[in-house]
This record gives structure tokens, sequence and C-alpha cells, in this order.
């Protein structure tokens, strides 16, 4: 039976949620993911746990890469005048596109798409995150169609 990806994008929505309150507030990213879990783990598949352990660990391990990636993408800006929720997704997107060996990268457009729209819900930014994306999905997917 072929597995569904759509246990990534409750996966991308946690750890959505995490990046942005690691970066808020600090602290362990893992303890943090925690405590978003606590009350919803239980409803959750070992699918979408497995992903957003693999995710936070991926961007963690990272995350040094991606903010140079970002930083170089973004510009006349730097990662760290960008708003939280916007850092996040940029981070999250990032790490999808350049790092892991997700299948579908124009899934990981719009669920983070979709992300910006349900938390943020600003036109603007969403032409700003996609178009960040878009010119890092172009450098380092140059073969791989979406």
């Amino acid at each position: 039976m072929k597995k569904s990806g759509r246990y990534r994008k409750k996966a991308r929505e946690i750890l959505f949620k995490t990046l942005y309150t690691y970066d808020l507030k600090g602290g362990d990213i893992f303890e943090i993911l925690e405590e978003h879990l606590k009350d919803v783990r239980g409803s959750l598949s070992t699918e979408i746990l497995e992903y957003v352990y693999s995710l936070a660990k991926g961007i963690m391990d990272s995350i040094d890469d991606i903010d140079s990636i970002l930083n170089e993408s973004l510009k006349d800006w730097r990662i760290e005048r960008l708003g939280y929720p916007e850092r996040a997704l940029l981070r999250l997107g990032t790490y999808e596109l350049v790092f892991s060996e997700v299948p579908d990268k124009g899934r990981v457009f719009i669920d983070i798409l979709d992300l910006a729209k349900r938390y943020i819900n600003s036109e603007e930014t969403l032409k700003f995150l996609n178009g960040v994306l878009s010119t890092i999905h172009k450098k380092y997917n140059q073969n791989v169609k979406t």
C-alpha cells in the first residue's frame, strides 16, 4: 500500500509552530516540540511524529547552513530582520528544498504558503516567501521538477 504524503503537511505545521516558539523564546528545540505535542500526540500518526522529529533534527543540524542560504537569497535583507513567522517558514522550506529528499518539492511550496495564509494572512508576505523559496529552489534543485 502506497503511503500518502499528506502527513507531511501536519508535520510542517507542528514544526512551524515549534520553530516560531524556538526563535521567539529560545531554549531546546526538542523540549519546545514536546510541549507542542503534549496535547495532540495521541491523535497523530506514527508517520507524522517520525517526520516532525526528522525535520526538527535536520533543521537544527543544518541551521547555520540554512541561514547562510537564506541570507544569500534575501535581496537587501538579513534573516535577523525578518519576523518570527516568516523566518520559521523560510527555514522550514529551505531545509526541505535543499537538504531533505522530500519526493514532491512543489508540495513544500504549497504547504509553506498555506501556513503563511493561515497564520500571517498577508499577500505581500506570500509573494515574498514564494520569491525567496523559488530563488533557493532554482539554485539548489536545477534538475528537479516540481
